[in-house]
């Protein structure tokens, strides 16, 4: 899964091609299969369709797929409808369902690591009379979890849910430092949200479900009332 050079932005069609192309050939290994990630909101510098037309031309062995983390759906459609041949991964599980039912490939999305079972019951039965309401309960923890910046609160999350809770340093600090995790939510607040969220999922694991997400929710509580002194001022969505 690589992304496009991002360092200078503007840079041309044929350019990336290029990027791409002599990375391939310098690995000239036939194992070799490469999913090209599309992340514009983040990287600046987007995949192409044609940057895609040419590498699927050209190494149609080598292509595998692309994550589309561009979030417009309608970017997604057109990769599915014209490269059949790759793997489609919308970059969230909001466009699971709709991406399955046109033809994509599933998704490659960072609240996987909260949500596995939810996500794979989507998968697993997106052809049968639940699959809608399945896409639903996965959607809601979803939106839960994207309350806040989202990789800030996976690490939270993980940390209860893994037992590493007092040590949120190695946890909760993302590399670079570009975004706050909200304050202004008051505890009761997350909390609730949590176990809404967790009420969302299977029947079979809603007891643990809200259990540790009555952990999760105290856990940003705890990191919204956490003295500055201990905890680094932002906290990143890298």
């Amino acid at each position: 899964l690589m992304l496009p050079p991002f360092y200078y932005k503007g840079v041309g069609e044929t350019g990336l091609v290029d990027y791409f192309a002599e990375l391939i050939d310098r690995v000239a290994d036939a194992r070799l299969r490469l999913y090209l990630y599309h992340i514009p909101p983040v990287a600046q510098v987007g995949i192409p369709i044609g940057l895609v037309a040419a590498l699927a031309a050209r190494y149609p062995e080598t292509l595998a797929g692309i994550k589309d983390s561009s979030g417009d759906w309608q970017h997604t459609v057109r990769l599915i409808d014209e490269f059949p041949q790759l793997a489609i991964f919308p970059g969230s599980e909001a466009f699971l369902l709709d991406g399955l039912r046109h033809g994509g490939a599933g998704c490659i999305t960072a609240t996987g690591n909260v949500n596995p079972a939810g996500i794979r019951a989507v998968c697993s039965h997106w052809q049968t009379d639940e699959a809608d309401a399945l896409q639903a309960r996965a959607g809601a923890v979803r939106q839960a979890v994207q309350a806040y910046p989202v990789i800030p609160a996976v690490k939270a999350i993980l940390a209860l849910r893994h037992g590493h809770a007092r040590r949120w340093s190695r946890w909760i600090r993302p590399r670079r430092r570009n975004w706050w995790l909200p304050s202004r939510r008051p505890a009761w607040r997350c909390r609730a949200d949590a176990v809404q969220a967790a009420r969302a999922l299977p029947t079979a694991a809603r007891f643990r479900a809200e259990s540790t997400a009555r952990s999760e929710a105290l856990t940003v509580s705890r990191l919204n009332a956490a003295p500055l002194t201990r905890w680094p001022s932002t906290l990143s969505c890298t």
